[in-house]
């Protein structure tokens, strides 16, 4: 019976694997979930579209979106931001929620949100210092940093 067991195992983590293995396709804005879409016409129309990607999984497809001035932003399959990106300039302060924007804004002055990533347990930003700071997701409080 172990052997039946682990012969199943290995098939279906074979399977996994094989499905995980950079299953990626150019795609058009157009094919992108309907809000992604929209978060991206709201936020980043006044930059230019380089292009797009579909990652496509198991549990369902992500996405990821790059323009020319190497803004990066990815989507869940649902099409709501997992992480956005942005190479030389700040994030736009909509995007961030209040209480970190303000945060940060008075324990580094002089420093700008450059990245954003959320998951369902925090938000991480990372600071164009290359300071990244972690917050609880729904306190919005500092649970850690790395300088």
């Amino acid at each position: 019976m172990k052997k039946v067991f682990f012969a199943a195992l290995f098939a279906v983590s074979a399977l996994f694997t094989a499905k995980a293995d950079n299953d990626e396709r150019p795609i058009t804005l157009d094919k992108l979930p309907a809000p992604a879409q929209s978060f991206l016409k709201t936020n980043f129309s006044n930059l230019t579209f380089a292009y797009a990607i579909e990652e496509v999984g198991f549990f369902g497809n992500e996405y990821e979106v790059f323009y020319t001035d190497r803004t990066q932003v990815e989507f869940d399959s649902k099409g709501e931001w997992k992480k956005i990106e942005r190479a030389y300039e700040a994030l736009p302060d909509n995007l961030v929620p209040a209480q970190i924007l303000d945060f940060v804004k008075q324990h580094q002055p002089t420093a700008f949100i450059k990245s954003l990533d959320r998951d369902s347990r925090d938000y991480e930003i990372e600071l164009n210092t290359g300071m990244e700071l972690k917050f609880d997701l729904n306190t919005l409080q500092l649970i850690g940093y790395d300088d």
